[in-house]
């Protein structure tokens, strides 16, 4: 769930948080610190799928995605922890989910008459701080601004991807890394399965994406609505509505 949800723009914070809970599974005493290190397994199998696209980078190409990598990561820095108390409950992530999901779907009917310049580039670094919001998806925020500004679909999915993995990665390793160390040793054994697991999904799912050119949009936007309307209906059985 978590290497595919980190391609395709569906939100994996939300995947994370919502499907266990529809289904039942049992959660981890330390969700964060789980969800982190499985999107450190994602960055990597992402990172084996794009080995091409990340051998072909210019420094100035590395450059740019440093430099557009700092919005995201001082807004992380100072406010994801807020983000998430505020925006983190089932009701409010089912609607960011859903209506993240409709713009995304709406900004990718937009013509492709625009090339991946200066100008798109540090928009979709701008948009990679609405990614703190969950739901909202890094990837789906950053494909949104590209698609809004009328970016080819391939370019914006490539950039898209290249530009998640240094902030991913990057919020991935400093979770870990301020984890407890008592709580990383008692969730060892799922991690040896997820993280790997996550790893193989998303490096399949990457290969897939540019095999074709672009995530599937329409279907991504469909099944956020799906999980959201789901939310909704247990919500109302059991009563928290």
């Amino acid at each position: 769930m978590q290497g595919t949800a980190e391609v395709v723009p569906v939100s994996s914070s939300a995947q994370l948080t919502l499907l266990p809970w529809l289904v039942g599974w049992e959660e981890p005493a330390d969700r964060t610190t789980f969800a982190a290190a499985l999107h450190a397994g994602s960055c990597a199998g992402m990172a084996w799928g794009l080995r091409a696209d990340l051998r072909a980078l210019s420094r100035a190409d590395l450059a740019r995605l440093a430099v557009t990598s700092v919005p995201a990561a001082a807004a992380g820095l100072a406010l994801s922890e807020r983000a998430e108390q505020r925006f983190g409950g089932r009701t409010r992530l089912a609607g960011l989910l859903a209506g993240a999901g409709l713009l995304l779907w709406a900004a990718d009917r937009r013509p492709e008459d625009r090339p991946l310049d200066t100008a798109a580039t540090a928009a979709a670094g701008l948009a990679q701080v609405a990614a703190l919001v969950p739901g909202v998806s890094r990837s789906g925020a950053t494909l949104t601004a590209l698609r809004l500004l009328r970016v080819g679909r391939a370019d914006a999915q490539r950039h898209t991807m290249l530009m998640s993995l240094p902030i991913t990665a990057g919020a991935a390793a400093l979770t870990v890394a301020k984890a407890d160390r008592a709580s990383l040793r008692a969730m060892t054994r799922p991690l040896m399965i997820g993280v790997p697991i996550a790893a193989v999904t998303a490096a399949m799912g990457t290969a897939a994406v540019r095999r074709h050119g672009r995530a599937p949009v329409t279907a991504s936007a469909l099944y956020r609505l799906a999980v959201a309307a789901a939310v909704v209906v247990r919500q109302r059985r059991t009563g928290a509505l």
